[in-house]
């Protein structure tokens, strides 16, 4: 989040940021799992890191282009007043971008999800994705649908927390 919100408060860093964004953002990052599992084993490791290596972009470009609709009068404004650069970005990026961050990672959790399902899946021997295909594999139909309900109510239990984090720090977005 950090370097999306730096990216679209500062053109510098932004012409920096936006090729390596355009050429790996599109990538089936997916597709790395096997060359993420020969790295770093089959362990847990990989697994998160396979999440977070591909909602990385996603949540880069919601900061990044949130950041940079942040309205400038605002800017101007507690510019007017004497602020610093830290103090705008704490006090008018930040609250404007925070409801559109809370939506990008609304988004990214499905991704996530979904990811780790996949990640669970291969050369390895636990987690919910390795119950799904092993009970379906078993025609255990009841452990199946047990694992994908199980990993269902894991999504509901996150965006739960998610609009709770966002009910806390967006008080002013609060309906």
């Amino acid at each position: 989040m950090a370097l999306g919100l730096a990216a679209g408060r500062s053109a510098k860093i932004n012409r920096i940021v936006s090729p390596v964004i355009y050429l790996l953002h599109p990538l089936p990052k997916a597709a790395f799992l096997p060359i993420i599992m020969l790295v770093l084993g089959l362990g847990e490791v990989s697994k998160i890191f396979l999440v977070g290596f591909i909602i990385f972009s996603q949540i880069l470009v919601s900061a990044r282009d949130a950041a940079e609709r942040a309205p400038e009068e605002l800017v101007d404004s507690v510019q007017s007043l004497g602020a610093s650069k830290i103090d705008v970005m704490r006090h008018v990026i930040i609250p404007a971008v925070l409801p559109n961050l809370f939506t990008g990672l609304r988004v990214s959790l499905g991704t996530a999800v979904a990811v780790l399902f996949l990640a669970e899946t291969f050369a390895t021997d636990s987690g919910l994705g390795y119950l799904i295909m092993d009970a379906w594999t078993r025609i255990a139909y009841g452990e199946m649908y047990a694992a994908i309900l199980a990993l269902s109510l894991l999504g509901l239990c996150l965006f739960i927390i998610i609009d709770l984090a966002e009910k806390l720090f967006c008080p002013w977005e609060n309906r």
